[in-house]
Formats: structure tokens, C-alpha cells, sequence
């Protein structure tokens, strides 16, 4: 983090305090590691969260602030480290000043890239989406998916449907050929009722369960559902 941002970078504190344009003007920024990966051609690509702040590092995130997502290439130069590229502002995504989790993958032969689950909690439902970006000389947004939903934090025994789905993702070759590959979302989960027991407690009553796969492919704009179905409510 000290090599991307210098002495704006405050180790007590584990961020940096940052002066990015957003919607047309500058604004400051509390900049936090999220994660990082190693490419095959060298360089460690980190991924940044950008919480919306003041100059004297005041968290001025709100519930449905978004975060910002920053991306920042490096490369090993004798005993530290030279930034090679820059990648400020890609998207502004998620909640309470967060755009969510990382995941690396790789899109297709040669084609770096990583998923950004982002979404938020509202009245005890929460609701997430996957964000597939490539990591080429420019941040690409290739497109997103529904990844999860839960209401289980307002299931209640009035409630007609309580659920709580969640999918995880692999790639696949593309059988029609192109630069990457089939995203494969393996969604599980389960819809239930709960009435109140003797002790107070909510008692589950099992529905339904969901096991099932949607596969999206890349239409040479964005990836799109080609087969199976979203089965992730809405909120």
C-alpha cells in the first residue's frame, strides 16, 4: 500500500487517504486493501476498496454509499515495488461504503480477470450480485449475474416464503469458441416457513430445495443467460 500511495499511506490505520475523480469531481477517499493475486506475466494485481471520506479521514459512508473499486499493478523492483498501472474508479458498487468480496478467476486462456460480489443488507433481507470484470490494459466489465438472496433475517411466521439462495462459480470452454470461457453458477439453497415453538424459538418448515446450475456465456458484449435458470429472488 505504501508503494501505490506514499506517505498518504498511514500503517496505524492500514489505509491511505486518497484524492480521486468521482461523478465529475474530486473527493477523498479512505483506501483499503481487499486482495490481491499474481500473475502469470509477473505482476501482482491489488484490489482496493475507495470508502467516501473527508481530508481529515472522516468515514462519511452512509448505508447505500456505494464503494469503489481500484485495481493497481505492480512489479517486484529490487527489494520493493514500482506501480506499472493504474486502474482508479473502475466501478462504484455494494453498500455502507464497500463494494464487496474478490474473487480471481480466469476468463479463458491468457484473460486475467475477477468477480466482484457486491450487494448489501435492507430490513433483514440481503441480496448480492457478481460482477465479472477482465483484467486487460483496460478494466472491462463483462457483465453480472444474480449470485444470492436471503430474507432470513425478516422471516417471521406470517411470512409466506423465506429463503436463503447462494451460487458459487466456475468457468467452462465455450464450445462455440472465443476468448473466454462459460460461467457456470452452481446455486444452492433452500424455501421454508417457520412457526414459533413452545420455547419461543422459530421452527423451520422445509419447502423446497434448490440444486441447479445457469450457464452464461459471452455474446461478444456481455455474458447473458444461455441455459438454466436464475433462481435467486428478489428482495
Amino acid at each position: 500500500m505504501r508503494a501505490i500511495f506514499g506517505d498518504d499511506y498511514d500503517p496505524k490505520a492500514d489505509n491511505a487517504l486518497a484524492v480521486i475523480e468521482y461523478e465529475g469531481d474530486n473527493g477523498y477517499f479512505l483506501m483499503t486493501l481487499t486482495g490481491f493475486t499474481e500473475l502469470p506475466d509477473g505482476r501482482t494485481v491489488v484490489a482496493v476498496n475507495g470508502l467516501p471520506s473527508d481530508e481529515n479521514r472522516t468515514d462519511m459512508a452512509a448505508h447505500a454509499s456505494p464503494g469503489m473499486l481500484n485495481l493497481y499493478a505492480l512489479r517486484r523492483e529490487g527489494a520493493g515495488w514500482k506501480v506499472v498501472e493504474r486502474h482508479e474508479n473502475v466501478a462504484t458498487m455494494g453498500s455502507m461504503g464497500n463494494f464487496g468480496d474478490v474473487e480471481w478467476v480466469t476468463l479463458g486462456p491468457g484473460k486475467p480477470g475477477l468477480i466482484v460480489t457486491s450487494g448489501g443488507t435492507w430490513f433483514g433481507s440481503s441480496i448480492y450480485e457478481g460482477g465479472i470484470f477482465e483484467l486487460g490494459e483496460k478494466v472491462r466489465l463483462l457483465g453480472s449475474y444474480s449470485r444470492g438472496s436471503s430474507n432470513a433475517g425478516a422471516c417471521m411466521p406470517e411470512s409466506k416464503d423465506c429463503w436463503d439462495v447462494d451460487g458459487h462459480v466456475r468457468f467452462v470452454d465455450n464450445p462455440q469458441g472465443g476468448p473466454y470461457g462459460d460461467l457456470l453458477v452452481d446455486y444452492e439453497g433452500r424455501h421454508y416457513t417457520v412457526t414459533e415453538g413452545k420455547d419461543g424459538n422459530q421452527v423451520e418448515h422445509l419447502k423446497s430445495t434448490v440444486k441447479q446450475t445457469a450457464r452464461y456465456r459471452f455474446d461478444g458484449k456481455e455474458y447473458g443467460l444461455v441455459s438454466g435458470t436464475n433462481p435467486v429472488p428478489g428482495i
